[in-house]
């Protein structure tokens, strides 16, 4: 019996779904029983609920075909999962409903996530039309949490997804390294600009999951199933910029049903692609100002290590990012945080201290539209 085909055919009974046929595993201990007759599936007062010659029969219909997509997975190199094998990841495991029965991987899960308790991984996610400030603060986060031993999860989107994924990369060999969840097949990757993200990501000893065969295409209700996973996967998720409605909203959600910390960035309250991040804020989120605000969740030192020459991403010393600061608000007229983020080359954190240092000095001013000119 290949488990795993069966499981897929499994989820084909309608009236089924991921949630009843966890709590319909749990109940049988596993699925074998329930398919050979010796656990009926127990009769329930919803109309939509399948019966037990329904589920067999729906397996039986969708077997061949499930059985032909699992081996052509391991045939392209992916390897699969399902909940009972010592590979499946032991966070996503141990949240049954909000897990996935059957796991396509490419490359190497962490031990981050293969070992049991806590998950040493944090989700970073947010928007995918995100300000450059954002994409650069995702970047510097992840890469911080990467260095020191925390895998980053998220989702392969555009913005800041990729932002994250490529922070942690940054990291190097050694860090923790970091994980993409898919909205569809490996073979249907989709954003396909991010197909070179996701090759470095396999090179540098990472894994991409999904929990669609191969070719499946994409859907958008896939993406919302597939925050489930990325938040699950995690013991904290850091929302870094969100709208309203987003998939960083619902991430958000899935992340207080399982009970893990929600960070968020806050921006300027007038600030629209930040407003789903605001609201996470009003609802209880703890601020995300740095990295150290995800560390403390793992216990681990909130010192960075020294990034090294010409290290991408490395912070200019203050007096440097004063001096382009100063050049870049002397080209006349005022300039937006991302566009002066632009024009200087600065991390954002280096960029704000040296801004409010000026604005203190009385160098600078910040105009009620909520940009920067220099004074004088």
């Amino acid at each position: 019996m290949t488990l795993a085909a069966h499981y897929l055919a499994a989820l084909t009974t309608p009236g089924l779904g991921v949630k009843g046929l966890w709590q319909l595993v749990a109940d049988c201990g596993g699925l074998e029983a329930v398919l050979a007759g010796r656990c009926p599936v127990p009769e329930t007062d919803v109309a939509t609920a399948p019966t037990s010659a329904a589920l067999v029969a729906a397996v039986r219909a969708a077997l061949p075909g499930a059985s032909r997509a699992v081996a052509e997975a391991r045939a392209s190199g992916l390897a699969v999962h399902c909940w009972e094998d010592a590979g499946y990841p032991a966070p996503l495991r141990s949240e049954g409903v909000y897990s996935a029965p059957v796991l396509f991987v490419a490359g190497r899960l962490p031990a981050q996530l293969t070992a049991e308790g806590p998950p040493t991984a944090c989700a970073i996610v947010g928007t995918r039309r995100a300000s450059s400030y954002a994409l650069q603060f995702a970047r510097d986060v992840a890469r911080a949490a990467a260095a020191r031993g925390v895998t980053v999860v998220s989702g392969l989107a555009l913005g800041v997804d990729a932002a994250a994924h490529e922070g942690a990369l940054e990291a190097g060999a050694g860090g923790g390294g970091t994980v993409a969840v898919l909205g569809g097949g490996h073979a249907r990757l989709h954003p396909a600009a991010n197909r070179g993200l996701a090759e470095r990501i396999l090179r540098a000893g990472g894994a991409i999951l999904s929990e669609w065969p191969p070719t499946t295409n994409p859907q958008p209700y896939h993406f919302l199933r597939r925050n489930r996973v990325v938040v699950a996967l995690s013991r904290v998720v850091a929302v870094v910029e969100a709208g309203v409605p987003s998939g960083a909203l619902n991430s958000a959600t899935h992340a207080a049903e399982l009970d893990r910390q929600v960070l968020s960035m806050p921006t300027r309250p007038d600030d629209v692609r930040n407003r789903g991040g605001l609201q996470l804020l009003r609802e209880g989120a703890a601020a995300l100002v740095d990295a150290s605000d995800i560390l403390a969740h793992f216990a681990l030192p909130l010192e960075a290590p020294a990034s090294p020459p010409g290290a991408v991403g490395a912070q200019a010393a203050p007096n440097a990012v004063t001096t382009a600061l100063l050049r870049a608000l002397g080209q006349g007229g005022g300039a937006s945080l991302d566009q002066l983020l632009h024009r200087t080359g600065a991390a954002p954190p280096d960029l704000l201290a040296a801004l409010g240092l000026l604005e203190l000095e009385g160098v600078v001013a910040r105009t009620l539209d909520g940009r920067y000119r220099r004074r004088g």
